[in-house]
């Protein structure tokens, strides 16, 4: 079954909405302090997952909390592994962790940071990452024997790039990076859950452009206008008979 994962817990330990969408998700990726969260949210959220029965992940940044871990930033290796591991520290006995952001992007595109980033969550004790199909992060985690649940976004358009022959989410510099429509949303959702494909076409033509895509899991920015409602929704969606 399609599982509904949401980056959570990054405006605080009592956001109303946040607190919500943890009765509908099934995995909740929780800030530890790179991008955003703290010790307090993550202990409150991390008590309302064992209240709803829902799975954690760690979802660890570049230190950049100034812009929220959207920012590419060039640091010695030693260096971000080192933040890494102290933003785990905060979720010691997880074995699930999601990148965050820019962290997350250059990940899925960049084989040496891949296989550095892969290197230290195997040695890390880390079972599962949250992340897209057929990217560098993927491929150097399985090669670790990483577990790789295989993530799609559903409130985030996609874009295909020909050359490298894969697709990557829209730069969120670009106007049209998210879907602010909850039937547009949903009907994204629809697509990747019962065609395993995806529309990469912006223009106003009205003619789709489909490209194969493969996930386990959707995931929900909590703070996306539409999340709460998307949530509900898709849940409505994967547990329909």
């Amino acid at each position: 079954m399609m599982r509904i994962n949401c980056d959570i817990g990054e405006r605080g330990h009592d956001h109303p909405v946040d607190r919500r969408l943890m009765e509908v998700i099934h995995i909740a990726n929780l800030a530890c302090g790179g991008h955003a969260g703290n010790s307090a949210s993550v202990q409150a959220f991390r008590a309302l997952a064992e209240e709803n029965g829902v799975e954690l992940a760690a979802h660890l940044s570049f230190p950049d909390r100034s812009h929220f871990g959207r920012r590419l930033i060039s640091m010695p290796v030693p260096s971000l592994l080192a933040s890494l591991e102290e933003q785990l520290g905060l979720l010691a006995d997880v074995r699930r962790v999601k990148f965050h952001g820019a962290l997350y992007n250059e990940s899925c595109r960049n084989r040496d940071l891949a296989a550095d980033l892969s290197q230290w969550l195997a040695a890390t004790g880390i079972r599962e990452i949250l992340a897209p199909e057929d990217t560098a992060i993927a491929r150097a985690a399985r090669n670790r024997g990483i577990v790789v649940r295989r993530e799609a976004f559903a409130e985030r358009r996609y874009e295909y790039d020909e050359s490298a022959r894969r697709l990557s989410l829209v730069d969120r510099s670009q106007p049209h990076a998210s879907l602010s429509e909850l039937e547009s949303a949903l009907a994204q959702a629809k697509e990747i859950i019962k065609r395993r494909r995806v529309n990469v076409s912006h223009s106003s033509s009205g003619h789709p452009q489909w490209q194969a895509i493969t996930a386990d899991t959707l995931c929900i920015h909590s703070d996306s206008p539409i999340a709460l409602e998307l949530a509900v929704q898709l849940r409505r969606l994967i547990e329909a008979p």
